[in-house]
């Protein structure tokens, strides 16, 4: 006996069909020859150095003619090696050249399958092309093919990838001087690229790795952090060093990056005054790069510091000699930071042998090349804007991506709903046909009680992952402060524009400072909710102590002292909003106390409650300020001793903490003659 229905059979059937069909329609037969493809690169690579640029791409189009089956993949990168050739400054660039084979790797993969299946490689293409945009000037047009680029790989959800991203970002605000925010980028885009796997390539697994943190140490040389620079200069060598094993074909580049970091630490050595020690790092770092092949405008850089060692040493012939040398590369090659460089030297040499109108010559030639280059070098104006227009796109990119997503929950909603009336109706025509079905009937019952169930169970468990992502929000408050520091990039950016100044340092340390204010504030915020979440039994000798300790430095830095004074006690409290009061209490004493002076912190334990005071000699509260001292946004703002900034906040939710206790906050205060704060608390 049949069982079932013909029209289910046959709309099964149906169904099979067609998404046999889809699949066929959308697969593309396309085989990839790497290892061959690998060979031919090489082979024109070893031709690129060796005979120009121009007779690599004839080997590589005369190659690929006679390649008939080269797959996606092979004419791609195909296109990628010809438009590095174009774009290699140690050859004569052509962008237009690099435009057009740009063009041709979108034309590879065109076709909307092939985006979709190489989305990556899509994605990439919008980071190439926006480099060069970048080259040109052409700023805006730039940033608008990174953020294009960012969006096809954020939906990847590859934040390997995205690290080439931040790369650029950081190199942007490197260029533009903001270097405290290209050593945040450039640890972003290391830490992102830290999650490559294994499988990745050589650039991925190894080139990047070492060079975001050759590149963060040069963002501290420049901020005049050496130490902090020398740090990221030793772990670039040891991961080197730890890794080199696993690219034996890679030995040149090894070198090279050796080579580029000998001379950035030597430079570190020759601001300090270690003249010895950065003189052999010069001439290491000169004799790896001066072979043919390697980064020979490194060489040049580094012969330039070697000269400035040896004119600081009075070595003058030694000077003289390098700095002929250096003139006959630049002669042969040219480098114009190099030859700027060059220039000042030159000045210096030709001062200390008393040829004082050579040394005007060199030094109004270093002058005027130095103008041109920083003319060059100046700030794309509308960077702002082109910022935010972006973050605008993005967000509506966003919000398709959301729309596409609830169609398609909406579109699993009705296939269950179908799959629901299927089954009931499977249920209703078995009963009507036969009681001896009833068993099977009942073993579908159980069934599908069984997926209620687990349906149930699924539901707990959202709940459950509900409560905990409400959890998580606190911790997403935290994490909001960071993004605080994105004011600075943007002053930065209006204030280099408007001002024009010539000590932006000074700036510099202005905007850092309200960006650490605004923390403080945003901390202020995240505490401002005095609900107790957990009593528990404190011994507040011991508490007291801990925070005192915590404080320490702080109050060593204007040289006061801080005296504990406590007797024993131990009540129930919320030690987290406790803490936050006793802490808010000896910061305002720091703050608003002169140098060198004392604060005292003492405990007294009464019959059902305890005292504890913060007591220091410091400026006191005026008169009229007594008043509103509490309040959450009280005018009774002021600086500290050392200018410190103050919100006014933290009284008030003190206060609003102490309360929640059932205890009392107060104080007794004469201006100028200081202020003590009192906390009383209930012993339960």
């Amino acid at each position: 006996m049949k069982s079932g229905h013909p029209l289910i059979g046959r709309l099964s059937w149906v169904l099979l069909i067609c998404w046999s069909f889809s699949c066929d329609f959308y697969a593309i037969r396309n085989t990839d020859h790497q290892a061959h493809v690998d060979s031919l690169i090489n082979r024109a690579t070893v031709l690129k150095f060796s005979k120009g640029i121009e007779r690599s791409r004839m080997y590589l189009d005369s190659a690929y003619a006679r390649f008939p089956d080269a797959g996606v993949m092979d004419k791609y990168r195909k296109y990628d090696f010809l438009r590095d050739n174009y774009f290699d400054e140690n050859f004569k660039p052509d962008y237009e050249k690099v435009q057009s084979y740009i063009d041709s790797m979108f034309g590879v993969l065109e076709p909307g399958i092939l985006r979709e299946r190489y989305k990556k490689d899509y994605a990439r293409i919008y980071l190439l092309r926006g480099g060069l945009l970048y080259h040109q000037k052409r700023y805006e047009e730039a940033y608008s093919q990174f953020f294009q680029g960012k969006i096809l790989m954020e939906s990847t959800f590859d934040s390997c990838q995205s690290s080439q991203y931040t790369s650029r970002i950081a190199g942007m605000n490197y260029q533009e001087k903001n270097y405290t925010k290209a050593a945040t980028y450039y640890k972003q885009a290391f830490r992102e690229v830290m999650t490559c796997s294994n499988e990745g390539n050589f650039d991925d697994l190894f080139a990047s790795r070492q060079g975001y943190l050759s590149n963060i140490g040069l963002c501290y040389s420049k901020l005049e952090l050496p130490d902090s620079a020398l740090h990221y200069y030793d772990q670039a060598l040891r991961f080197i060093g730890q890794n080199e094993y696993k690219f034996p074909n890679q030995k040149d580049f090894m070198a090279m990056a050796r080579a580029v970091i000998y001379g950035n630490q030597a430079t570190i050595y020759l601001q300090q005054g270690d003249f010895p020690q950065a003189e052999t790092l010069l001439k290491e770092s000169i004799r790896i790069n001066r072979q043919t092949g390697y980064y020979n405008r490194d060489a040049q850089l580094s012969q330039a510091k070697l000269c400035e060692v040896y004119l600081t040493n009075n070595q003058l012939e030694m000077a003289r000699k390098e700095l002929l040398s250096l003139k006959m590369s630049l002669d042969t090659l040219q480098h114009p930071e190099a030859l700027l460089r060059w220039h000042h030297v030159q000045s210096q040499y030709y001062e200390k042998v008393h040829q004082i109108s050579q040394a005007h010559y060199h030094l109004k030639t270093h002058l005027a090349l130095k103008d041109s280059s920083d003319q060059e070098k100046a700030v794309f104006k509308g960077m702002d804007q082109a910022l935010l227009n972006l973050d605008s796109q993005h967000k509506i990119e966003l919000l398709n991506k959301k729309e596409e997503l609830n169609r398609l929950y909406l579109m699993g909603a009705a296939a269950i709903l179908l799959m629901a009336f299927v089954i009931a109706y499977l249920i209703w025509h078995s009963w009507k046909r036969t009681q001896k079905n009833l068993l099977k009937l009942a073993a579908l019952n159980r069934q599908i009680i069984g997926r209620n169930t687990q349906l149930q169970t699924t539901l707990t468990e959202l709940e459950r992952s509900q409560q905990e992502n409400a959890r998580l929000l606190q911790v997403v408050a935290h994490d909001l402060r960071t993004p605080i520091g994105a004011i600075s990039m943007a002053v930065d950016l209006l204030l280099e524009d408007q001002l024009r100044v010539h000590k932006p340092q000074y700036f510099l340390e202005m905007i850092k400072s309200s960006s650490a204010n605004s923390l403080i504030l945003i901390d202020n915020l995240l505490h401002s909710n005095a609900t107790i979440n957990k009593m528990e039994p404190v011994d507040l000798q011991e508490f007291l102590a801990s925070c005192v300790d915590m404080l320490e430095l702080k109050a060593f830095e204007k040289k006061q002292s801080i005296y504990l004074v406590t007797d024993s006690a131990r009540i129930l409290v919320d030690r987290q909003k406790m803490w936050r009061v006793i802490s808010n209490l000896i910061t305002n004493a720091i703050k608003f106390s002169p140098p060198e002076s004392t604060i005292t912190v003492g405990l007294e334990k009464r019959d059902d409650a305890v005292q504890i005071s913060v007591k220091d000699r410091g400026i006191g509260i005026p008169a009229p300020l007594k008043a509103t001292i509490f309040d959450l946004f009280t005018v009774a703002r002021r600086p500290g001793t050392a200018g410190e900034k103050s919100f006014g906040m933290g009284l008030a939710i003190s206060r609003q903490i102490v309360e929640a206790h059932h205890g009392k906050l107060w104080f007794e205060s004469e201006e100028h003659q200081g202020t003590t704060f009192y906390v009383e608390l209930p012993v339960q």
